[in-house]
Parts: C-alpha cells; structure tokens; sequence
C-alpha cells in the first residue's frame, strides 16, 4: 500500500499545502469583526487627516511631506476592507437572488393595476363613509344645540 494519502471524495491524492498557505486558508472565529474595526479605524483616520483633525508632523519619514496621499490611500484601504468584512454576510443573499423568479412585465402591469384600483375603491368608500359620519355628527349637533 501506498504512503501518499488519499482524498475519500475523489480517490485522488490529496495535495500537499504549505504551512503559510494553511494559516491562510484557515478561517479564524473572529477574523471579520476584526477587520471590520480595523475598517472603520482606518476610515476614520483617513477622514480626520483629510479634514486636518490630525495633522502629521513634517518630520516624520515620507507621511510628514505627502499626509494628503497617504490619508486618501488611508481611506481607500479601509473602504475596500470595509467591503471585505461585509461581504460575507450578503453573499448568501445574492446567491437567493439569482434563485428568485421575476414576475413578467405583463403579471407587473396586470398586479400594479390590481393595487391601483383596490386602493382607488377604498380611498372613495373611506371618504363616502366619513362624509356620512360627518353629516350625521353635524344633524346630531343641531338637534343637541
């Protein structure tokens, strides 16, 4: 018998992975929330740059001369994690999207016209309802008066 292990599903061997490409691979409990602070610090710090909240002191190596630049690629970095850490909770929705079955634009017309005309007879029968309570209230009121 052979040394190399094999994969159940396939019958093939499995692939070796790296350890640096395992640690990659590895989905972590907390690691989306993580990202999502560091996020919105990054966003946040980006902002506050941009609108000179905090300034970067002109000695510091390389941010102190360009801190407009690094304050936007400050922000660009925190909106593309931003995304990175939501995504995971609407990528199950759009996949339930692409499952949905979309009315034809005629079933459109046929149930928009349907709404159209029920709210149109309620709207007149609520107003003929509360023009006859209000013409009995105002009798009641002369015959009290």
């Amino acid at each position: 018998m052979s040394n190399k292990k094999l994969n159940l599903a396939t019958n093939k061997p499995e692939k070796k992975q790296s350890r640096l490409m395992a640690v990659f691979a590895k989905e972590y409990k907390h690691e989306g929330l993580i990202l999502l602070v560091l996020a919105l610090i990054a966003i946040v710090l980006g902002v506050m740059l941009l609108v000179d909240i905090l300034t970067i002191p002109s000695d510091v190596f390389l941010l102190g001369d360009y801190p407009k630049p690094f304050a936007w690629t400050l922000l660009g970095l925190g909106v593309i994690s931003l995304i990175l850490a939501v995504w995971p909770f609407y990528k199950p929705s759009i996949e339930e999207i692409k499952r949905v079955s979309w009315p034809t634009k005629g079933t459109m017309i046929s149930n928009s016209l349907t709404v159209f005309l029920f709210t149109l007879i309620l709207a007149v029968f609520f107003a003929l309802i509360d023009s006859g309570f209000s013409a009995l209230v105002s009798w009641l009121d002369k015959i009290a008066g």
